[in-house]
């Protein structure tokens, strides 16, 4: 008659004289991707824990194994949106061209001013222009 060999959580449970933990598959409830995960979850949490294998048990750290996962999948959402945006304001801002240097703004003020003085020496030398646009 052959013997199997113990698993480590039995062989570990043993040694330290805590509860046996049930296998990988009393965690199991269906067959979706998705809890397959929770299951492995809520698994690692009772032997991190050394938890005994009650259904009471089994079912409360499924649960918690299900919040757990859905605010890790919620940060990375939320990581993962906030990254896209800096992606996105960084490309626009690639788009954007350099702003004018100090130079070229003086040039465009001197400029303004050049313009400026024109049209007030145009106004001192035709009074009329400036009495036609104020309506006298």
């Amino acid at each position: 008659m052959a013997m199997t060999e113990p698993s480590r959580t039995e062989t570990a449970g043993a040694a330290a004289g805590a509860p046996l933990l049930p296998g990988p598959d009393a965690f199991r409830a269906g067959d979706s991707e998705e809890d397959r995960l929770v299951a492995q979850l809520a698994f690692a949490m009772a032997a991190e824990r050394g938890l005994a294998a009650s259904p009471e048990t089994v079912e409360s750290l499924r649960t918690q194994a299900a919040a757990t996962l859905s605010a890790f999948a919620f940060r990375y959402l939320h990581n993962r949106v906030e990254e896209i945006r800096r992606e996105a304001v960084a490309a626009q801002l690639g788009r954007i061209g350099r702003p004018p240097g100090f130079l070229r703004l003086v040039l465009a003020n001197l400029a303004a001013l050049a313009i400026a003085a024109v049209a007030g020496g145009w106004i001192a030398l035709y009074p009329e222009t400036l009495s036609g646009l104020l309506g006298r």
